[in-house]
């Protein structure tokens, strides 16, 4: 109150400066220009959090403990907005990089290399895709839905041989269920224009224990990393499952040539549309996204230009302070669907939006052949959604189909088996071990 009252004494005589002041075009010109400015900054701010806090108050958990009543439905639809809406960009390259430190894990790569999926860039793109599109398919629609039981379903029937003749190890699972989880995380914590807050933390908590017990996922490794905790809830259990998780890379991230033939494979399709004589330059450019611990195990620290270190980081820094003050947040008409939302109504397939190297299962249209991406990738030789028939699957996809050329539309028995495994499982709230 006593400021108040100082700052209305001071305002008479304020206003009596301001008429003594010569007021010109250019003083004009500065005072509305700088009013504005901090009127826009203010809207920025203002708009900028606001979806964040509808968000807290629509869900109405005041505490962690109250979070403990969360359903794999409300986590699902936070986690819908974190990448939709919130980090769209971010938590993509996020999943991106860590598929790509999975094969930093020789057990992981021996079995991958061994394969057929990545003797050709066409092939290991594919195999790259199939993956997005099936973890799109489980986190982007809602938990009851068909699709998500679908691709669940049919991942684990990918997994089922290898995890039963002991070739995929159940640690290897749950390493790459942690990535999963923790990467977007960490990915956004380092770049992006806010933390997470306590309720999104919970739900990514939630929606993972959840995801990885519907693929038949043992959780036993991660008992020894609750101790301490006074919660047994799904946030508990993202916080053991990092824990256990860097313990496991320390141990089992070392370096092997299958790693190194994975991770060439991988970035040869990143690097797909950028020219040959700029390819060095762009690897460089991408290294400090990769840990030395990675790059050690995947034969890749040779050394590089010491600019390297800080050029990206810089650029992502920009953009994190840039979003933060200076942008208006993502409007819902924008938000980015990485596959349609619905089937194509001619051949009852989804599709994808978005691709790196070659453009599987994205529909042809006017935009996607001839739009401002699609002539920079034409410039460089690149290939645009319709080239080369129908190599590219250019009528979409089908969930049983996806995955490796010789398992189309197999698995029917164990995906629906899996299925009603997971119907009568989802819904529930979630509890710890």
């Amino acid at each position: 109150m006593e400021y108040l009252s100082q700052l209305q004494a001071s305002l008479p005589s304020l206003a009596t400066s301001l008429r003594a002041a010569e007021w010109t075009p250019l003083t004009a010109r500065w005072t509305y220009g700088l009013g504005g400015l901090a009127a826009y900054l203010l809207l920025v701010r203002v708009l900028r959090y606001r979806r964040r806090d509808a968000m807290v108050r629509k869900y109405n958990y005041p505490t962690r403990s109250a979070m403990a009543a969360m359903t794999i439905e409300e986590a699902t639809a936070i986690n819908r907005q974190i990448i939709h809406l919130e980090f769209p960009i971010v938590y993509n390259k996020s999943l991106f990089f860590a598929l790509f430190k999975t094969y930093g894990i020789p057990s992981i790569s021996k079995l991958l290399a061994a394969t057929t999926q990545l003797s050709s860039p066409a092939t290991a793109s594919k195999r790259a895709v199939d993956t997005e599109v099936l973890i799109d398919e489980m986190i982007l629609q809602t938990p009851t839905s068909p699709r998500t039981i679908d691709s669940i379903a049919r991942v684990n029937f990918l997994h089922e041989h290898y995890r039963k003749s002991g070739r995929i190890l159940d640690s290897d699972m749950l390493f790459t269920l942690s990535l999963f989880a923790m990467e977007p995380i960490q990915w956004i914590s380092r770049y992006e224009w806010r933390e997470l807050t306590l309720l999104e933390r919970y739900a990514i908590g939630v929606f993972w224990k959840d995801l990885g017990t519907a693929m038949e996922i043992p959780y036993d490794a991660l008992k020894p990393y609750y101790q301490g905790s006074e919660y047994d809830d799904g946030l508990a259990w993202l916080e053991a499952l990092d824990r256990w998780s860097q313990d496991y890379e320390r141990e089992h991230m070392v370096p092997a040539e299958t790693n190194k033939l994975l991770a060439d494979g991988t970035l040869d399709i990143l690097l797909y549309n950028i020219p040959v004589v700029l390819r060095g330059f762009a690897l460089n450019f991408i290294m400090p996204l990769l840990s030395p611990r990675l790059r050690k195990s995947m034969l890749m620290d040779t050394p590089h230009p010491a600019i390297f270190d800080y050029l990206l980081p810089s650029i992502l820094a920009i953009r994190r302070l840039t979003l933060r003050y200076f942008c208006l947040p993502r409007p819902e008409f924008l938000k980015v669907m990485y596959i349609t939302d619905e089937a194509d109504p001619a051949t009852g397939r989804y599709h994808a939006n978005y691709y790196i190297a070659h453009p599987w299962y994205v529909k042809p249209t006017f935009w996607s052949r001839w739009g401002p991406e699609a002539l920079m990738t034409r410039l460089v030789g690149g290939v645009v959604p319709g080239d080369g028939g129908a190599k590219y699957c250019p009528a979409g996809y089908s969930i049983p189909e996806l995955g490796p050329t010789y398992q189309r539309g197999k698995g029917e028995k164990k995906m629906a088996e899996t299925k009603g495994k997971v119907r009568e499982m989802r819904g529930c709230p979630i509890v710890g071990l």
